[in-house]
């Protein structure tokens, strides 16, 4: 059996477990950054792929704070300084996590630090698992109990974009929050150092840029098109107008029923980092229902449906619009122009 080629490049990766007793958290480190074995390898690009098809994710950046955030300056020692190595940077970010988990729900876990890099960019990856009992089947056809790592019911997650924040990006930090789980991921939230305040109106236009993306690749034609970009307009004023957070979950449930996950999937795999969280601003939205152009001597807005029944016809090639059912009144007046000049 031929092993699918890695999706990763693992620089660095270490297990650290924080581990619950009867007087709070306490570590126990891992002896040392891993060698990455295949069954590594295999681990770590499962936890990348999981965590980036998982909806209910919280984006933005570090806390300006780095005092009461300090997770940020021990991977600057790391990453951006070379001032600290990878294992003793972990460590302190452990010992970070240990103190905001105290007072809290948290079981603890293993905790898995990753440095990985893809197509050409850094990623730092935090996730904490736990164990899980199974069962297995003995060589002599008994079963007997198997303990394993349960990596795809992981609940605690982030990953920040090394590569991002080093040239000042201004998205470039996530982490899961998940559906009705904020008291679970708030000291994860916390610990990471997060401020997920993006404005309203740059996750709405990524939104938007998601959904035509989305319908272009499913080869919609126009009034397959009109509809499905229609009736997202529809749900994200009704967000707006009544303080809705948007969930990627609930909305591809919605907008898309008969397949919400393939929806739910190409909105958090399209590279644009949208939130659950945010609430629509209502003034992009047109773009969804609507074209707006305008020259010194024209202005010009249309509504999709324009195009879809017939009335408006774009020549890509010549860069034209055509337009037909002029409106009596316009027409009117046209004509009588035209008809005065030519007398």
């Amino acid at each position: 059996m031929v092993s699918a080629a890695p999706i990763n490049d693992i620089l660095n990766v270490v297990i650290h477990d924080l581990n619950r007793g009867e007087s709070g958290f306490e570590i126990d480190p891992g002896d040392s950054a891993l060698i990455v074995t295949h069954t590594m390898q295999r681990l770590v690009d499962q936890l990348s792929l999981l965590y980036g098809k998982r909806t209910g994710k919280s984006h933005g950046r570090f806390e300006a704070d780095i005092v009461n955030f300090p997770v940020q300056v021990h991977l600057r020692d790391y990453y951006i300084n070379n001032s600290v190595n990878f294992y003793d940077a972990t460590l302190n970010m452990m010992r970070i996590l240990r103190s905001c988990a105290q007072g809290t729900a948290s079981t603890g876990g293993h905790i898995f630090i990753a440095h990985i890099q893809r197509d050409s960019r850094d990623y730092m990856l935090v996730a904490m698992l736990n164990d899980e009992l199974g069962a297995a089947i003995t060589g002599d056809k008994d079963v007997e109990d198997s303990v394993y790592l349960d990596v795809k019911g992981f609940r605690l997650a982030g990953r920040v974009d090394l590569s991002q924040w080093a040239v000042g990006g201004d998205k470039y930090l996530s982490f899961l929050k998940g559906k009705g789980q904020d008291r679970v991921s708030d000291y994860f939230k916390q610990f990471l150092g997060c401020d997920s305040t993006i404005a309203a109106i740059i996750e709405t236009q990524n939104l938007i840029a998601a959904l035509e993306s989305f319908a272009a690749s499913s080869e919609m034609d126009e009034v397959t098109k009109d509809d499905f970009l229609r009736s997202a307009y529809t749900i994200c004023k009704r967000y707006a107008d009544n303080d809705i957070p948007f969930e990627v979950e609930v909305f591809s449930n919605e907008l898309w029923p008969h397949a919400p996950e393939v929806l739910a999937e190409s909105l958090v795999e399209a590279d644009l980092n949208i939130s659950d969280g945010f609430v629509p601003d209502k003034r992009p939205l047109k773009k969804l229902v609507k074209f707006f152009g305008k020259t010194p001597n024209w202005k010009i807005e249309f509504d999709r449906k324009a195009i879809s029944h017939g009335q408006i016809v774009f020549d890509a090639g010549a860069g034209t619009l055509t337009i037909s059912d002029l409106p009596s009144d316009l027409l009117s007046r046209l004509t009588e122009e035209y008809e005065e000049d030519g007398a």
